[in-house]
């Protein structure tokens, strides 16, 4: 599970940005909290502010981290890394982006993190807390190693494998080092969700286990949607699209190796029924918008779920009813549904969520006069026990809300 998530210089973000998912015992009122050893840490998080405040940059910037990390073994030795900078301050597009990440992994604390440029991994750690204190596995300077004493001798032989536009640990991982590899499945579960598995795949899995599909069949009924099955419908592709799909991504792909293109189609189809009983079958890309976006939604959170996975969804809810993202937000919290302790980070522009979450799960996302992204936990201000909170932010008293002129 994740702890901590923090992030400087990156897109709008120019200070470093702290995301802590641990649970203030003396703001928590609702049972949003799951435990990880002896620390109590939240199933949600959600980012509130006006457009333009910086909240879609705070979720990319995870994003990209996962993406880096999992792709790093493909990465080619002469690759660009693609990263942004922060654009407004002269000095800090020469600096670089640098990302943390503290998290619970098979019981056993880690806190790791690496900084980058557009050409080379500028620094990179990772620690274990094996007792009360920290152990260091091994940090980097660019391409000076240090081990203190970890198998110092093979980790060495494994740096000499390790690029400068490569990270080390997953590096490490692949050469099979056993005390990384465990701090890396974190990262290979979490980040396959914005790589390479896609919703149709997800959907397949959960349509295959009879009970995670009565489940999301259940809570789409209970949302008020007349769905009564769903499944996925295969195609095989003919010869003439496979080669033209297969010469477009050969032109387009240049930082990674050969990507494996399936040779059949798929759809998400879903069952609709009438008052009268009579069912239809329509592909779930034609059905409505909101449809095809909370049928998404709680299909990922029951995949991740067992596994207590991280689910990231920039504008939580733009496409359907703040009623259903009540009702999604309630099935985060469920321990009977979300029963492995997956979390959410969310960034919504729907405030009635700040009343169905507790202060110390909000943060407010605005930009200061440099342009750059700031962010303040709404547990920060005084909060009296029957303020009605949405409004209070409507009016300005927290800010992060737009400033209208005229």
């Amino acid at each position: 599970m994740l702890v901590q998530y923090a992030v400087r210089n990156f897109k709008s973000i120019k200070d470093e940005i702290i995301i802590n998912f641990t649970a203030d015992k003396k703001s928590r009122k609702n049972n949003w909290v799951t435990m990880q050893e002896s620390q109590e840490l939240y199933k949600a998080i959600g980012l509130i502010g006006p457009n333009a405040s910086g909240k879609t940059n705070i979720v990319e910037s995870i994003v990209f981290a996962f993406r880096f990390i999992l792709g790093t073994i493909s990465r080619r030795e002469s690759a660009k890394i693609n990263i942004e900078r922060f654009g407004f301050d002269e000095s800090h597009r020469m600096k670089p982006a640098t990302f943390e990440f503290i998290f619970y992994q098979d019981h056993i604390k880690y806190v790791y993190g690496f900084s980058v440029n557009e050409k080379e991994v500028l620094e990179e750690y990772l620690m274990g807390y094996f007792s009360a204190k920290a152990k260091t596995l091994f940090e980097r300077n660019g391409q000076n190693f240090e081990f203190k004493g970890n198998d110092a001798k093979l980790q060495k032989e494994i740096a000499q494998k390790t690029n400068r536009n490569r990270l080390y640990m997953p590096v490490a991982a692949e050469w099979g080092y056993a005390p990384i590899k465990i701090a890396y499945e974190w990262f290979g579960f979490i980040s396959r969700q914005y790589l390479d598995f896609n919703v149709i795949s997800m959907i397949e899995e959960i349509a295959k286990d009879k009970i995670r599909k009565s489940v999301l069949i259940k809570e789409l009924q209970n949302a008020d949607f007349n769905i009564k099955d769903i499944y996925i419908k295969k195609k095989k592709m003919s010869k003439e699209d496979y080669g033209i799909i297969q010469r477009l991504l050969s032109e387009v792909v240049n930082e990674m190796g050969e990507i494996s293109i399936p040779e059949s189609s798929a759809t998400i189809h879903v069952v609709h029924e009438n008052a009268e009983g009579q069912t239809f079958d329509i592909p779930l890309d034609e059905d409505s918008a909101g449809t095809e976006t909370i049928v998404q939604n709680i299909a990922e959170l029951l995949y991740i779920s067992a596994d207590g996975g991280l689910m990231i969804e920039d504008e939580l809810g733009k496409a359907y009813h703040t009623k259903l993202t009540q009702h999604f937000l309630a099935m985060v919290k469920s321990p009977d549904i979300n029963n492995g302790g997956a979390q959410l980070l969310f960034t919504s522009h729907d405030t009635k969520v700040l009343n169905l979450m507790n202060p110390d799960q909000i943060y407010l996302v605005d930009k200061d006069e440099s342009g750059s992204t700031i962010v303040k936990l709404l547990s920060d201000y005084i909060i009296r026990e029957n303020d009605n909170i949405e409004l209070g932010y409507l009016k300005g008293r927290y800010g992060s809300v737009p400033y209208m002129k005229g």
